[in-house]
């Protein structure tokens, strides 16, 4: 597919087909990270993947609060088959930039940081995922959590200090997926409003 076509077909997907998605084509499409910009080439990105059903299941009822327990049947029967859960390593950062070749820019401790790059870098990371995945026929939609957080981690055995980025649902697009949400209620800006030349 085309680059421009990638970008103009990316967007968030919401219904999926319950079939598997090949681990072969998962791979490809999660290596796409690896070619993201990163800060000293700090690669400080970590993803956990669910793609057993009981797993996925076990994180919509962890994350859910008892305003969506509703909705979890259909994410059971129409959700993302894959979540790939995105963190970032702010410690591997700060201990990056405290060695010989970055510790100039005074960057050794992490409230120093005028944009905690740890973010940017796993946010550019998780676009290609997205982008990758429509290149591979697949559906994508990204979203972070709101409830559960600390018990995601227990169960996960993540490590302290990694940060929650967001998630990232992949899976076929099911037919009767509709584009919903801020992205059909509000217009695109155009490019001549976003861009200032020169100067404001």
């Amino acid at each position: 597919m085309e680059f421009d076509d990638v970008v103009r077909k990316r967007r968030m997907v919401h219904v999926y087909e319950q079939r598997p998605v090949p681990a072969d084509l998962l791979d490809e499409v999660l290596e796409k990270a690896l070619h993201a910009p990163s800060a000293g080439f700090t690669q400080g990105l970590e993803l956990v993947v669910l793609q057993d059903a009981a797993s996925v299941q076990q994180f919509w009822i962890t994350t859910g609060d008892d305003d969506e327990a509703d909705d979890l049947p259909s994410m059971s029967t129409s959700g993302p088959p894959v979540l790939v859960l995105v963190f970032t390593d702010p410690v591997a950062y700060t201990a990056r930039y405290s060695q010989a070749d970055k510790s100039e820019f005074g960057l050794q401790d992490a409230e120093a940081w005028p944009v905690p790059f740890w973010f940017v870098d796993a946010g550019m990371a998780s676009m290609l995922i997205l982008q990758a995945a429509v290149d591979r026929g697949l559906g994508a939609w990204f979203f972070g959590i709101a409830d559960g957080e600390r018990e995601l981690r227990e169960q996960l055995g993540m490590p302290a200090g990694l940060r929650q980025v967001g998630v990232i649902g992949i899976g076929y697009q099911a037919a009767n997926d509709r584009p919903m949400g801020s992205a059909v209620t509000r217009r695109r800006r155009p490019l001549a409003e976003v861009l200032h030349q020169e100067r404001w």
